[in-house]
């Protein structure tokens, strides 16, 4: 059985990048902290730190991070169970990692109820993947993170939210200047496109999958969907665009699009080990797609209908 004390410990380092700040924290003498990463290390048989400047949890310090976190937050839990008239304040504070796509579209819509309900504090951490959660929280509990890659950390699992349609647009002069002849090897390495920040790749996944260019480009990155279209209706470039985002813009009528639309799928990666609150949080956001795939469905039937 690991000792609390001793994982407590370990979490305080890693989250306050030292030693020194970590025996501030808890109230001890710095040696008391390396003591007890000592004896951690002992009882798991293998190092947990790396003693570098920044500090490095090890693999397996990552993932008696993890683990001592969601045991917080199974406490949590039970607390409220047991002691439900007690401050709720720190009762229902959780942390998930989102995209900017989903943050500027669908996310907030289907989290707000949950948030008036239960008084919900949240800490969005914004990014594309949260490739190692365990590390990137500090007092805040994680609870999941959004991603278009299936893969799982240690200890969580997926669930399927559905795919994410993006649609290639830029102004009706745009084309007409760089795409005269459509999205060919020439127009495509001289046009400049706008991507998120950090998300070039899907951009030339997108042109390899559309026409199979796999050359350079120019282009520009902006930290939200928000910045992109700013930047395209300006005329300034092309780039991908989510649906649901275009569906909520009244100019978008002024946009045209240069290529089939990309579809990725989106999951909600959580711990199976959560509490109650964590639960309902992703029942929402299943829920919430739920009703877009079904918004979706509808639009499309009513321009096949109009098209008949």
């Amino acid at each position: 059985m690991l000792d609390s004390k001793l994982l407590q410990t370990l979490a305080s380092v890693i989250e306050t990048n030292g030693f020194e700040r970590a025996a501030a924290q808890l109230g001890v003498t710095q040696s008391a902290v390396s003591q007890r990463i000592k004896q951690l290390e002992v009882m798991v048989g293998r190092p947990l730190l790396v003693r570098s400047q920044p500090l490095e949890p090890t693999a397996a310090g990552k993932t008696l991070l993890q683990h001592y976190k969601q045991i917080k937050l199974l406490e949590l839990d039970l607390m409220q169970h047991l002691k439900p008239q007690a401050d709720i304040s720190t009762m229902n504070m959780l942390s998930i990692g989102a995209d900017a796509d989903s943050l500027s579209s669908w996310l907030m819509p289907a989290l707000l109820p949950l948030i008036k309900q239960h008084e919900l504090q949240l800490r969005i951490l914004p990014g594309e993947h949260l490739t190692d959660p365990a590390t990137r929280q500090n007092s805040a509990h994680l609870c999941g993170w959004l991603s278009h890659d299936s893969t799982t950390a240690h200890g969580s699992q997926c669930q399927d939210l559905g795919m994410v349609r993006y649609q290639c647009v830029c102004t009706p002069a745009y084309r007409q200047s760089h795409f005269p002849d459509g999205m060919t090897p020439t127009s495509l390495a001289h046009a400049h496109a706008v991507v998120l920040h950090d998300q070039q790749t899907r951009h030339a996944d997108y042109l390899q999958q559309l026409v199979g260019y796999q050359g350079g480009f120019p282009f520009s990155s902006m930290p939200t969907p928000d910045a992109m279209l700013d930047f395209i209706h300006t005329g300034l470039g092309y780039g991908l665009i989510p649906q649901e985002f275009l569906d909520h813009m009244a100019e978008n009528d002024r946009l045209v699009t240069l290529g089939a639309p990309l579809h990725l799928p989106l999951y909600w990666h959580h711990w199976r080990a959560e509490p109650a609150i964590a639960r309902a949080l992703g029942e929402a956001l299943l829920a919430a797609r739920q009703v877009r795939h079904d918004e979706h469905s509808k639009r499309s039937a009513g321009v096949i209908a109009r098209n008949d």
